[in-house]
Order: structure tokens, then sequence, then C-alpha cells
């Protein structure tokens, strides 16, 4: 019997391509979902040390330019924040969507890989019976000579 060859190995290949881009879109996915964490930290630690800054400028006794400088500033960063918590979100939102993509793709790849292992299934039995029948058909051939020579005993 000739080598198992699946009819939907094209399809199975195409699966499994699919997968690996959307593997691959997720991973960048994740990394600009933890870019924007990184950015959106950076961005409140600055703010943070900023009012830290504000406040022993405060202490020390600072005039009113000043406080006004360090109030525009602070607006720039809270800006900043908050721009960063939006492309949080969209690198979130993202992220989500690209790995709802690999499990769809994963699963899609399953459903054809249960089909080439049902059809491969199929075929060794085919090669079973095949064989089967291979062995059957020797053991008739073999069959006659062997009752023949057992019936008559002077026959060489």
């Amino acid at each position: 019997m000739k080598r198992f060859r699946s009819r939907v190995e094209p399809l199975r290949d195409l699966r499994r391509r699919r997968e690996d881009e959307a593997l691959q879109a997720h991973a960048r996915a994740l990394g600009e979902r933890q870019a924007a964490e990184d950015r959106l930290r950076a961005c409140l630690s600055a703010l943070e040390g900023h009012q830290l800054e504000v406040q022993e400028h405060l202490r020390s006794g600072c005039n009113a330019a000043t406080l006004a400088y360090h109030d525009g500033y602070r607006r720039m960063l809270e800006q900043r924040c908050q721009e960063s918590r939006a492309l949080l979100a969209n690198a979130t939102t993202a992220a989500a969507a690209s790995l709802q993509k690999v499990l769809d793709c994963q699963r899609d790849r399953e459903v054809v890989d249960r089909f080439c292992a049902r059809e491969l299934a199929a075929h060794a039995l085919a090669q079973q019976r095949e064989d089967q029948a291979g062995l059957d058909e020797m053991a008739l051939r073999r069959r006659p000579v062997s009752a023949a020579t057992s019936r008559n005993p002077s026959f060489p």
C-alpha cells in the first residue's frame, strides 16, 4: 500500500502557518502592552518625583513664578499619564483580541488535526486489512499442497 498522505495536508499547513502568525502577532501585542505599562509606570514615577520636588520647594520657600512653572509642568506630566493610560488600555484590548485570534487559530488547526488523525487511523486499518488479506492468500496457497501430501503418503 502506498505511503499515507492526508487529503487535507495543504489545509493543515495553512492552519499551522496562520496559528504561527497569530502567535507572533500576540507576542508583539504583549510586547506593546508591556511597553505601555512601562511608560505609564515611568510617567507616574516622574509625577510622584515632581510632587516631592514641589513639596521641597514649598518647605524651603519659593516665589509665585516658580510655583506657576511647577504647576504647568505637573499638568504636562498628568496629561502624559492620561495618554499613557489610554495607550495601555488600547494595548490591553489589542492583546486580548490577539489572544482570541490565537485561540481561534488553534481550534481551527486542531479540527484539521483530528480529521487527519481519523484519516491516518483509517489508512492504518486499510493497510492492516490488506496485509492480512495477503497473509491469508499465502496461507491458502500453501494449504492445498500440504493437504495433498497428507492424504497420499506415497506422493514424494
